[in-house]
């Protein structure tokens, strides 16, 4: 393959040591001088470097990750070739991990949940569920990208993504593969991003209740969007069930079992908390803030 790698760095006060790293690598770049529309915003703005004049892209694909992403060595080979083998598939990606959940309890429980995302995506590829992939995080079929741009102005992308990729009779893919990716490791930090990720849930609800149930796909399909969409903002229903998947996390090999089961009970009454304050914030008409989250050296 050919490969061209684009960093991607909001400077919104000039550059900087990032940038200035960059240049004497000699590694490709663009410098945004501000934060507009976000991730959202800076893929838009990488895709507009290698847009033909009339907007389609003379690249098979894009993988796209953040400065935090670890895939696998395999990723990029292994979403391409789940690609290329399902006509259908837009985009592909593996499994999440948490690379520092040693930086504390709650970067604990996050990779606990992550663990339980897993098994919920390998069920949702042979029962042809609904998957999305955080951030876009994975490997995308250019295509995908002819002439269309990202949404600015939600909440989060990935979800609308996702959502314009069902709903188009097309699919994510779930390859044999993972990514490493940083949790939060305060309260604060979680709470920030789990009432933006569960604000985006609302939109894509309202958004496209109308188009859902009537779009030519399947029953599973429907259902198990309407479910992870709704969900969370009941997640305290989950409490009885998470001893039995400590069990689980145990037979994947995983310690400290007992403080991540419990750890887990407690973040499904803290989602459902999330979930409320974002439904006022919706009704309220109040708009959640977007918040950087800390980072151990990356």
């Amino acid at each position: 393959m050919d490969l061209n790698f684009l960093y991607i760095v909001d400077c919104p006060e000039g550059p900087d040591e990032r940038t200035r790293h960059l240049e004497r690598k000699g590694i490709n770049h663009i410098i945004r001088q501000d934060t507009r529309g976000r991730r959202a915003g800076a893929i838009n703005d990488g895709l507009a470097t290698i847009r033909r004049p009339d907007g389609t892209l003379d690249i098979d694909f894009i993988a796209l990750f953040d400065v935090d992403s670890r895939p696998d060595a395999d990723f990029i080979l292994k979403c391409i070739n789940a690609l290329e083998n399902d006509p259908d598939a837009v985009i592909a990606s593996g499994s999440r991990y948490i690379t520092n959940q040693d930086s504390g309890w709650a970067a604990k429980i996050i990779a606990a949940e992550y663990s339980f995302f897993e098994d919920i995506y390998q069920l949702f590829e042979k029962f042809d569920g609904f998957k999305q992939f955080n951030g876009l995080i994975g490997v995308i079929d250019a295509r995908s990208f002819d002439k269309t741009l990202l949404n600015e102005h939600v909440y989060c992308e990935d979800l609308e993504f996702t959502q314009r990729v069902y709903l188009e009779g097309k699919k994510p893919v779930f390859a044999d593969t993972r990514v490493g990716e940083q949790a939060p490791t305060t309260l604060k930090d979680l709470y920030n991003q789990r009432v933006r990720w569960l604000s985006g849930a609302l939109d894509g609800l309202i958004e496209n209740m109308a188009y859902f149930p009537h779009a030519n796909i399947s029953i599973n399909l429907k259902l198990a969007w309407f479910t992870s969409l709704v969900l969370p903002f009941g997640a305290i229903l989950l409490t009885p069930f998470i001893p039995a998947y400590g069990l689980r996390l145990k037979s994947k090999g995983q310690t400290k079992i007992i403080s991540k089961t419990l750890g887990l009970i407690f973040h499904v009454w803290f989602i459902t908390l999330c979930g409320k304050v974002a439904l006022l914030n919706r009704i309220r008409k109040k708009r959640t803030a977007w918040t950087d989250s800390s980072r151990s050296n990356i």
